[in-house]
């Protein structure tokens, strides 16, 4: 294994990180081994090249994908991409300076759908914590979402005026807040939407249930969604019981499952 960055928490012990493994594949199997899982806060490709190889997700053939960023905890975002969906470009697309250490990673796939492959544009996004206060920290985030609109204006005006694009993430902003708004502004339809209202939550905070994570899409996307499903795993359980390999409690944070078909 290689030495984490920074050094505190400390590496975790073999058996400590084979569990968590376990525990991130039975997410994915439990989620229907979904054509593209968007990550966040992972150290480096070899945990993802570690965790294709589980027994829960090996038959999918996932191919991982991450580029390193700065970020000072040594976290990055990451891809797993399904065997049978086709990876057609990979960029990491650098903010302003200071803007931000996590900067958007975006995947061009080919995707099976029942009714032919479609080629679907995703960025991953990991937005600035609200630890020092949501009021002193949602311009950073803002302005983080206004760099994710330029990168889909520059896809669209360079690449593809049709392009079928999907913004995704822990974006650490709540549904209804300005980082949000300025995706929905800028065209996006967030999933969530076809949820009732009192669906909509991925994290619990003392009690409080809110949405932290998030998957915009361009209407032409959106007009092939067919379910949303959150898939409640972490936030409605108390911490995990010691040696469990179910998806139980992996995180604090439920991932959402957008499912598309034509």
């Amino acid at each position: 294994s290689k030495e984490p960055n920074p050094k505190d928490p400390p590496l975790p012990s073999p058996g400590q990180y084979h569990l968590a493994l376990k525990k991130m594949a039975a997410t994915i199997a439990d989620a229907g081994h979904p054509t593209v899982v968007g990550l966040q806060e992972i150290e480096n490709i070899e945990v993802l090249q570690d965790l294709v190889d589980e027994k829960a997700i090996k038959e999918q053939a996932y191919q991982p994908v991450l580029i390193e960023g700065a970020d000072g905890r040594g976290i990055d975002v990451g891809y797993l991409v399904r065997g049978d969906a086709e990876i057609l470009d990979v960029q990491q697309i650098d903010a302003p300076e200071g803007l931000t250490s996590r900067p958007p990673l975006v995947i061009k796939v080919k995707m099976p759908l029942p009714g032919g492959p479609v080629e679907v544009y995703v960025i991953n996004n990991h937005f600035s914590s609200m630890s020092a206060g949501v009021e002193i920290t949602e311009p950073r985030r803002t302005a983080q979402a206004k760099w994710n609109v330029h990168i889909i204006e520059d896809i669209i005006q360079k690449d593809d005026p049709d392009a079928m694009i999907a913004v995704m993430g822990d974006l650490n902003s709540f549904f209804d807040s300005k980082p949000v708004q300025t995706l929905r502004d800028a065209g996006l339809k967030h999933v969530l939407d076809f949820l009732p209202a009192d669906q909509r939550y991925t994290y619990i905070f003392q009690g409080d249930s809110q949405v932290l994570d998030h998957i915009l899409v361009t209407p032409n996307l959106y007009d092939l969604l067919q379910d949303v499903v959150i898939l409640h795993v972490n936030a409605d359980f108390p911490p995990p019981i010691p040696d469990d390999p179910s998806p139980i409690r992996k995180s604090d944070h439920d991932p959402i499952i957008a499912i598309f078909g034509q």
